[in-house]
């Protein structure tokens, strides 16, 4: 299962003007409505795995605070821009001009004294991340880009000789540009904790008495539009992992004050990866052994479960963007993938050392291909689409794959994920509509919707899963939700949500004996849950050690080991059973150079496959 929520940035602006001129690069767009009323459009950025949420809140900071925190809450965004105009205080600063600002001063703290009034400044630093990615972004842009501090206050400045200008000449002379909500999202952006945000405003003024006049000769339009411009050639720049957080004060957060700082220090002279093998599970050394001794004391050997994965020489390319789904067919000799780019490709591993591309790509969608997996009996093949679409391919010859009818219908956002029943005669969606959808599929070419739209989460699905026996299914939503559901007609909820999971839930499935289920989130945890009395669902544990959001986990065929995928580029094989949370195997598994959003092992479990925002899919081999 892929990030199915993909990178998300945020962009709010204060003003109608601001909000058009940021519009005017985004594609695809749809309207988002939080329970509270506040909205955006979210839509895509050409040309970069980003989706945009673009909101317009209006002026001031206390509004901007409020409103930051519910997006942040709500969409999860990697990264938020605050863009708008503001009026500018130095003369070599030109209208049009633009400001990123790289510290934010809250100008009105202070204290009145019988002496007279002390300042008590206040001052948030810009994203040194998106800092970096903005100096490289704007070199030789038409308008010229300042790399300065800002003022931020509830007031609207129009007199270079008001009190509040001396004010701020002589406590904060190094600013800028002045405007009105910078304050408040630095403000609410620093309470998150791992929000990465800058503010970047064009200038439209002078914040003198001629502001109304530049006002009218449409000096506000040209400063959004250069704003605008400057926040789209970041998100350009910035690659999404790098927006991601730092997989080290991640794991650091686990350990006291005393061991933070000895972990940092330790960090910062060994790398990353020897801390985070080390500190996987605090309380509870990881295993090495399991990987390298699979004859040791109390370990069964020659099992998947105690055998590591090896890489399988270089990875496979010809998708030209993000790789969300791999499948193997049954017999594990070809495995399809599905991309960003649009297309389905197959791929020949009757001799897995030298994998080979079969046939063309596949169009016909017109959005990211999220899902695909394969019939039971393996000459049938479902995929999804944030076109909204579910295609059925007759895949007997994957080099000459025929689409079977039209796409099937039903939901109406994006479709995430697809599931076929063990049995093969139901096939399952969830989508960005908030609901299940099932179709019967008797005759490929006349798929069947099952009953009304099934409704439960409270947001996007994400995931969803058949047991062994498919009397039950597993979903996981945008809404932090894992739920168990009766497959009857219609479709019913078995009990309330499985708590536990404080970010989206990208992926859930089902071990082969339909025993165990496993979640994994944007959390970046791991949940498995004993289900055989789906009625009664119990906690086995929680698995932590990704750096960032768990987008995808898979059991083998023995149900023995789990594996995961994330944002963190790596890779996690953890040990599973009915009677204890997961426990990690080895080493992370590494290659990848973007986030992994796909994972599936092959039918005999010798070898597992991953799909990468890198654009590569990489085989891994079972080693002994």
């Amino acid at each position: 299962m892929a990030d199915t929520a993909p990178p998300t940035a945020v962009i709010l602006t204060a003003l109608s003007v601001e909000y058009d001129a940021v519009r005017a690069h985004l594609t695809d767009a749809r309207t988002l409505v939080h329970p509270s009323g506040t909205r955006v459009e979210q839509g895509r950025l050409r040309g970069t795995p980003w989706y945009v949420a673009l909101g317009e809140i209006g002026e001031g900071t206390l509004t901007a605070a409020a409103l930051t925190e519910r997006v942040n809450s709500w969409l999860a965004p990697r990264v938020l821009f605050f863009v708008g105009v503001a009026g500018g205080l130095k003369d070599d600063i030109n209208i049009g001009d633009v400001v990123v600002a790289t510290k934010v001063y809250g100008v009105h703290g202070g204290k009145q004294t019988p002496e007279g009034f002390r300042v008590r400044p206040e001052a948030w630093y810009a994203s040194h991340r998106l800092e970096q990615a903005a100096r490289h972004a704007l070199r030789g842009t038409e308008y010229q880009a300042h790399f300065k501090p800002i003022a931020v206050g509830d007031v609207v400045l129009a007199d270079a000789r008001s009190e509040i200008a001396r004010h701020i000449h002589e406590h904060f002379n190094d600013a800028a540009a002045i405007e009105m909500e910078g304050a408040g999202v630095a403000q609410a952006a620093h309470l998150t904790g791992t929000l990465d945000t800058l503010i970047i405003r064009g200038i439209s003024d002078k914040a003198d008495p001629d502001k109304g006049k530049r006002d009218a000769e449409g000096s506000q339009p040209q400063a959004a539009r250069s704003a605008a411009a400057a926040a789209i050639a970041i998100l350009h720049e910035l690659v999404p992992a790098d927006a991601a957080g730092i997989p080290a004060q991640a794991v650091a957060g686990r350990w006291p004050l005393l061991d933070r700082r000895t972990l940092l220090n330790a960090v910062g002279v060994l790398g990353l990866t020897v801390a985070d093998t080390i500190l996987t599970f605090p309380g509870r050394p990881a295993d090495p052994a399991a990987a390298s001794d699979p004859g040791a004391p109390g370990k069964a050997s020659n099992t998947a479960a105690t055998a590591a994965m090896a890489s399988l020489g270089p990875p496979l390319t010809g998708h030209i963007d993000r790789v969300y789904a791999v499948a193997f067919r049954p017999g594990g000799r070809v495995l399809a993938s599905g991309s960003a780019d649009q297309t389905l490709r197959f791929w020949d591993l009757a001799d897995p050392s030298r994998p080979k591309p079969i046939g063309s790509p596949v169009s016909g969608h017109t959005d990211t291909v999220y899902s695909a997996v394969f019939h039971p009996e393996g000459n049938l093949l479902a995929d999804a689409s944030a076109d909204q679409k579910v295609r059925l391919l007759n895949v007997a010859d994957p080099a000459r794959p025929a689409l079977l009818s039209h796409p099937v219908t039903g939901h109406t956002d994006a479709v995430f994920s697809v599931a076929f029943s063990p049995s093969g005669e139901l096939l399952a969606g969830g989508s960005g509509d908030r609901t299940i959808r099932l179709w019967k599929i008797a005759d490929p070419a006349h798929p069947e919707l099952v009953g009304e739209p099934v409704f439960g989460h409270t947001d996007a699905v994400l995931s969803v899963a058949f047991s062994h026996d498919e009397s039950v299914m597993g979903s996981g939503g945008s809404d932090h939700a894992v739920r168990l559901w009766n497959v009857a007609d219609p479709l019913a909820p078995i009990g309330p949500a499985l708590p536990g999971h404080t970010g989206r839930v990208y992926s859930v499935t089902f071990s082969p004996d339909g025993h165990l289920l496993a979640s994994g989130s944007g959390d970046r945890t791991i949940r498995l849950w004993k289900v055989n009395d789906p009625a009664h669902p119990v906690l086995l544990g929680s698995a932590t050690g990704h750096g960032d959001a768990v987008n995808t986990v898979a059991f083998s065929p023995d149900g023995r080991v789990l594996a995961s995928g994330s944002s963190d580029n790596t890779i996690r094989l953890w040990r599973v059973s009915d009677s204890a949370g997961p426990a990690p195997i080895g080493r992370p598994l590494t290659g990848h150079r973007g986030p992994v959003y796909g994972v599936t092992f092959s039918p005999d479990g010798n070898l597992l496959a991953s799909g990468s925002a890198d654009q590569t899919i990489r085989l891994w081999k079972r080693s002994r």
